[in-house]
């Protein structure tokens, strides 16, 4: 199970949840013995049908509410992509903690299950570690993935029927704006349809839904460019040449040169964690914008 690798420092026995729910209780955490850690956790597998029945392992952690987590909302969040760990989500971002530079882990004051019972789940198969031992499970798209999340959820209800009645969301971001929707309709359709157990659905979120190359693009470095982390005098260049135009696509070669050029600037960082510190006293994207702006 994947809770002798996200070992967790903790809490007392999780009373009251189904012996396939304490098998996978996440019982001590490396980095987080020093935390007073006052919720439970559970990290292991919800098997889902693929080439043959239940060959997809489908990994999720879940962090019970800080409130009151037999009647607080349930919420699943996913990274984007394609092809993004939710526990990106988990530790750079709303999630319960925040490693250090020492690799401990600190609590994260904004973090969600302060209101809610997250399910940091990671998919398609493949992504993470969600894992199949058939290749060809790895193949997916986007209505395959909506009826593996839809299925994933099912199982999880099974696994902590006691979260069955509780108001259910789906959240996500970037590549979400497909994942989302999709889940979404594929929930309230099955709702309807009555094949499975009805799920107390009220809603799903996205953050910077990713819909389409082209406004996903420009919104992303439209982001950058609010945290000065592209230079005054190559966004202007863009602007000029490639958002005011009035025939951008005669300047489609030095519009890509441009973007290629914005890449470069802002470097390796992880771009859903712009509200943490990314620039350090002296740093190169720091001097740049003091000698550009």
């Amino acid at each position: 199970m994947i809770r002798t690798i996200s070992a967790f420092a903790l809490t007392s026995l999780a009373y009251g949840y189904s012996p396939e729910a304490l098998a996978d209780q996440v019982t001590n955490l490396p980095g987080a013995e020093a935390l007073n850690v006052t919720f439970n956790q559970f990290s292991g597998y919800i098997a889902v049908d693929g080439t043959s029945k239940g060959s997809k392992k489908l990994h999720y952690w879940l962090v019970e509410s800080e409130g009151n987590p037999s009647t607080d909302p349930v919420t699943f969040w996913t990274n984007g992509g394609p092809g993004c760990s939710g526990l990106l989500g988990f530790f750079t971002e709303q999630g319960p903690f925040q490693p250090t530079a020492d690799m401990k882990l600190q609590k994260n004051e904004y973090a969600w299950n302060r209101i809610s019972n997250m399910v940091f789940i990671e998919a398609p198969c493949g992504v993470g570690y969600s894992y199949s031992d058939d290749d060809d499970d790895y193949t997916t798209g986007d209505a395959t993935t909506a009826s593996d999340n839809f299925m994933l959820i099912q199982g999880f209800l099974q696994r902590f029927p006691e979260f069955k009645e509780n108001p259910l969301y789906i959240t996500s971001e970037s590549y979400g704006g497909h994942y989302m929707p999709t889940l979404a309709s594929k929930i309230v359709n099955e709702n309807k349809a009555g094949t499975f157990p009805k799920l107390n659905f009220k809603g799903f979120a996205v953050g910077n839904p990713y819909t389409n190359v082209y406004s996903g693009t420009f919104a992303g470095l439209a982001t950058y460019w609010g945290h000065q982390l592209i230079s005054k005098p190559t966004w202007d260049s863009y602007s000029e040449l490639c958002i005011d135009a009035k025939r951008p696509a005669a300047n489609a070669e030095k519009c890509e040169a441009l973007v290629v050029q914005m890449y470069g600037e802002i470097g390796n960082l992880n771009p859903y964690a712009l509200d943490f510190p990314v620039c350090t006293t002296g740093s190169p994207a720091q001097k740049r914008g003091r000698a550009q702006r």
